[in-house]
């Protein structure tokens, strides 16, 4: 737990008047099967860093949207055949745990060819403060997701996914600026992503390219939509 726990430390470096939204998530519709079965896998992945608008005093203004590259990992861990622990992060934005329930097709250690599907559920937050405490902050989000996918055969699984985010940021800030100091912005995005991905296995090792159309609303702030694309490679156990 102590590599996880640094991984997070290293992602939650930066700037607190910016934080980062997801944009993949590379989690595919099949359970790991079998108890205790469980994958790791790293990430490159595009995100959305949305940084408050203060320019002109205020922390009512908004955000400006900068599509970004960041790291992330993803954890699974079966529970039961056809239930599995999911911890998710990119680097920057919230942790987030929870669970997958497939109800459709074979798990991936049956290694069945055929449809598939799975609901998803994730909720998770960080804490944190700046090293010059001029603001602390809290980023918080719910995900839910439904997956599809067809395995072709032993190396080779399509899926696809359609999911809903709301996250909250809420901070105060402690500068040196009169203007700005004892403000607390609140905000509040969401997200809405339809994903197409691709999964290719030589056992024990896997690799997934993902792409992803989102749409991003957040609080006094115009949307924005992006084509987001990213791979992630791990293994299996």
């Amino acid at each position: 737990m102590k590599l996880f726990d640094l991984i997070i430390l290293l992602f939650l470096s930066g700037c607190a008047t910016k934080y980062i939204l997801p944009g993949n998530r590379f989690i595919t519709p099949e359970s790991q099967g079998s108890i205790f079965r469980g994958q790791m896998e790293y990430q490159q992945t595009r995100a959305t860093q949305l940084t408050i608008d203060t320019s002109n005093g205020t922390v009512d203004d908004g955000v400006l949207y900068e599509d970004v590259m960041r790291s992330g990992f993803l954890l699974s861990n079966s529970l039961i055949d056809i239930v599995d622990f999911v911890w998710s992060h990119t680097g920057g934005s919230a942790s987030m745990l929870g669970g997958k329930l497939q109800f459709l097709g074979g798990s991936r250690s049956q290694n069945s060819a055929g449809p598939k599907a799975s609901v998803v559920v994730l909720a998770g937050g960080n804490d944190y403060e700046t090293d010059d405490k001029e603001i602390k902050f809290n980023l918080g989000g719910t995900e839910y997701l439904l997956l599809y996918g067809f395995r072709f055969g032993p190396a080779i699984l399509t899926y696809s996914s359609l999911s809903y985010a709301t996250y909250d940021f809420k901070g105060t800030i402690n500068s040196n600026d009169p203007v700005l100091n004892g403000l607390r912005p609140a905000l509040q995005s969401q997200l809405m992503t339809l994903t197409g991905g691709l999964e290719l296995t030589y056992s024990p090792f896997i690799s997934k390219l993902e792409a992803s159309y989102q749409k991003l609303q957040t609080s006094d702030s115009k949307d924005q939509s992006s084509l987001m694309f990213g791979y992630s490679f791990g293994f299996n156990w």
